[in-house]
């Protein structure tokens, strides 16, 4: 039954709490870190791997990933057993990864002075993918070893703002940043807009992230700028629509991850959420009433990708394993799990599949997740009002951030 897995997965924290945890972190001591860590244009870029001729596999593998982000069962990885199992590699996993800022800082001073990481495979988000790229820290991947890939990575996930044709980046989960809110507590039952969140008949009820690429990026939404198009001009306007929410009172608080229990517990009526939790807590945690939306200004695609690392020992092994994990029955047991968006084709109609061929509660839950749009991005992003966020770079990431904290921190 689904319940098993769901307490299985369900524990003390949620995934969430890991995948975009530069959040609460985000605005301390990890913060300046992380700012130190870009180096703006001071590092000295390193060239990356030309593509072809990749060496033998070595028959071994090292992933850094976030917790709680494969299927489990019975204490195992499927998936991961049957990679094993059909290519000989030996798979070191290491759940190494809760902090976008804080991992990314101790991988710093490695790349910096050229030793290689330790890993063959890190999953940091997209747009630290960006950061990473234009300083030369991680690999430009080879695009023969990687057919399965090519043939089944979904349309909303190629050729990313955060890394040009996917050159260095492999999407493995993604998700959707919008709105949650409880119809029977908000003025008129409904939210529609992001500019909603400044309604004052919300006060002390409102979750705002401090997660800054997504907070910023919906308030300029909310201005009528394109993310992608924004000025540093356009960001201080934001950060000012967003003092001016503070100062009335209306933001119960900036938070990370938390964000889902004030919500669930109804301290907030509506907030910022990610897509993946929603679909949990509405469907299968007991908040049936949960509402998300994504606004009408436009709601925002994030990914977590695979990247290989500077110097990483076992680059065609690392190919192996992403091509592997592009096969749409292999997918299919990831998303199963996670409950993120898959980037792979073919998986939508497995869960098809599972859904004719269960009954009972076990058909309803495969039913509504087979035609979730929080699992399955649509072949248009444009027509489902979703953007993507800038690829920010260097000193403009910093103004950004320093806007966005005198926010978070007033």
């Amino acid at each position: 039954m689904r319940n098993a897995g769901g307490d299985e997965r369900r524990r003390e924290w949620s995934r969430r709490e890991f995948l975009r945890s530069a959040g609460a972190a985000g605005v301390g001591a990890t913060a300046l870190a992380f700012l130190a860590a870009c180096g703006g244009d001071d590092a000295a870029p390193r060239a990356t791997s030309t593509p072809g001729g990749l060496p033998a596999p070595a028959g071994e593998l090292s992933v850094a990933q976030w917790p709680l982000y494969i299927d489990r069962a019975k204490g195992e990885r499927p998936s991961l057993e049957a990679f094993m199992a059909e290519t000989g590699i030996d798979v070191t996993y290491d759940e190494a990864i809760t902090d976008n800022q804080a991992f990314f800082a101790k991988l710093t001073p490695m790349f910096e002075s050229g030793q290689a990481t330790g890993y063959d495979l890190i999953a940091l988000s997209d747009w630290v993918v960006n950061l990473m790229r234009g300083q030369g820290w991680i690999e430009q991947l080879d695009w023969t070893a990687l057919p399965t890939v090519e043939a089944n990575m979904l349309p909303a996930f190629r050729d990313p703002a955060y890394d040009p044709q996917n050159a260095h980046s492999v999407p493995w989960q993604g998700g959707v940043t919008g709105i949650a809110y409880w119809p029977e507590l908000v003025p008129g039952g409904q939210i529609a807009a992001f500019s909603d969140l400044w309604d004052e008949r919300l006060a002390g009820h409102v979750g705002m992230m401090t997660e800054m690429v997504d907070t910023m990026s919906l308030t300029l939404l909310s201005l009528g700028v394109d993310p992608q198009r924004a000025t540093l001009d356009d960001a201080a306007r934001a950060a000012e629509r967003l003092q001016e929410q503070r100062d009335a009172g209306i933001v119960r608080q900036y938070v990370g991850q938390g964000y889902i229990d004030d919500l669930v517990n109804q301290n907030t009526w509506a907030s910022m959420a990610w897509s993946g939790d929603i679909f949990y807590y509405k469907y299968l945690g007991g908040a049936d009433g949960l509402e998300f939306i994504v606004p009408d200004e436009g709601g925002l695609l994030w990914t977590t990708p695979l990247e290989i690392p500077a110097l990483a020992e076992h680059p065609a092994d690392a190919h192996a394993f992403m091509d592997f994990y592009y096969r749409p029955e292999i997918a299919a047991m990831v998303t199963d799990w996670v409950l993120y968006m898959t980037p792979v084709d073919g998986v939508q109609a497995l869960m098809r599949e599972k859904a004719k061929d269960a009954s009972g509660a076990d058909r309803r839950y495969y039913e509504t997740l087979a035609d979730s749009p929080l699992l399955f991005p649509p072949a248009d992003l444009a027509s489902a009002n979703l953007h993507t966020y800038k690829a920010l770079e260097g000193d403009e990431f910093d103004a950004y951030n320093e806007l966005f904290l005198d926010v978070v921190q007033s």
